[in-house]
């Protein structure tokens, strides 16, 4: 569902996810590898930048990940919304240790029921060497409780792990099944109202 600006004096929260790699592409896990956008990825950025404009939204603030794939997404959203882009460290994503780089094909294959009870876990488990979601709303927990609900919209861009981690943390629900309805596409831009955080809807390129 897009949500259109009705009222221009509440703040509403977008939470992106970045556009397409080719590891994304391949089934590759990645999370703090520094993996480019791919032209499609590139085309996705722009489409959400004129759904975003279509539904009135102009963000005040647009706050991404230093990851190269976070950030040439923002960068697309901020030219198109003559925004500027304000780089945040803790919206790297979630560290996936020893699963970075690998197809999920090779890790279901090597351990079936293992990689599915991690992979079903939404992040409530961490990879060997990685990091849980509870980790991560750690480190983000600044961020959130920082955020301004009173003076303009504020578009994040993010990854899926740190986007589920700000959902998990607004509404207070780290259930796995809170967890799981957090996912996203690289089309979607969630929108969250603040004080007190609800789920407003969803702005998205493929919307049929």
């Amino acid at each position: 569902m897009t949500v259109f600006r009705t009222d221009p004096f509440i703040m509403t929260l977008l939470i992106a996810r970045h556009g397409q790699t080719d590891w994304n592409l391949e089934g590759r896990w990645q999370s703090t590898s520094d993996i480019p956008l791919n032209a499609h990825g590139r085309d996705l950025a722009a489409q959400l930048a004129s759904r975003l404009k279509e539904a009135g939204h102009t963000p005040r603030r647009l706050v991404t990940s230093p990851l190269s794939r976070a950030l040439e997404t923002a960068g697309i959203l901020g030219e198109a919304m003559a925004c500027p882009v304000e780089i945040e460290p803790a919206l790297t994503e979630l560290d996936l240790g020893d699963f970075e780089g690998q197809l999920e094909s090779d890790l279901r294959a090597r351990d079936p029921a293992g990689y599915d009870a991690w992979r079903e876990s939404c992040y409530l488990q961490a990879a060997p060497g990685g990091e849980t979601i509870h980790d991560v709303a750690g480190r983000i927990g600044g961020f959130v409780t920082g955020l301004d609900d009173r003076s303009g919209d504020i578009l994040i861009v993010g990854h899926q792990g740190v986007n589920m981690a700000i959902k998990a943390q607004l509404s207070d629900c780290f259930s796995r099944e809170c967890l799981a309805s957090f996912r996203q596409k690289h089309d979607e831009i969630d929108l969250w109202q603040l004080n007190p955080a609800r789920p407003l809807g969803q702005i998205r390129v493929n919307h049929g």
